[in-house]
C-alpha cells in the first residue's frame, strides 16, 4: 500500500511536470473553480490511501501521518471557504507561475520519496 501511493504521488508530478513542459498547465486546469470536483476526487483518493495506511499499520507512520493531515487540511479548506482557497492560489500564480508549476511538482515528488522513505524506518 505504501508503494502504491508513493507510485501515485509520482504519477502525480510527472503528470504536472510533462503537462507544464509541454505548454499545457494541469496545474491551472486542475485549480479552476468550475473543476472543483475533480481537485477535491483527486484529494479524497490521496486521503484515502492515506487514511488507510496510518490507521492499518503499526506502529504509526508519522510520515504518511503527516501527509494525510495535509489532505484533510487542504479538502476542509476547499469546502470550508472556496472563496479564500481560490483567491490565495490565483494571488500565488500571478505573482510567479513557474515557480509555482516547479514547487508543486517538486514537493509532489518530495512526498513521494519521503512515502517510501517511512516504509524503511517504519
Amino acid at each position: 500500500m505504501i508503494t502504491l501511493l508513493a507510485i501515485l504521488y509520482a504519477l502525480y508530478a510527472f503528470a504536472y511536470m510533462y503537462s507544464y513542459k509541454s505548454e499545457y498547465s494541469l496545474l491551472r486546469y486542475m485549480y479552476k473553480r468550475k473543476n472543483i470536483n475533480a481537485y477535491l476526487s483527486v484529494e479524497l483518493i490521496f486521503l484515502i490511501l492515506t487514511s488507510l495506511i496510518v490507521f492499518t499499520k503499526q506502529p504509526l507512520n508519522w510520515i504518511v501521518a503527516i501527509l494525510m493531515f495535509m489532505h484533510l487540511v487542504g479538502i476542509a479548506w476547499l469546502v470550508a471557504n472556496p472563496k479564500n482557497f481560490y483567491e490565495m492560489l490565483e494571488e500565488s500564480l500571478r505573482l510567479d507561475e513557474n515557480l509555482i508549476e516547479n514547487t508543486v511538482a517538486g514537493s509532489l515528488f518530495i512526498s513521494s520519496v519521503l512515502v517510501l522513505f517511512s516504509r524503511i524506518v517504519f
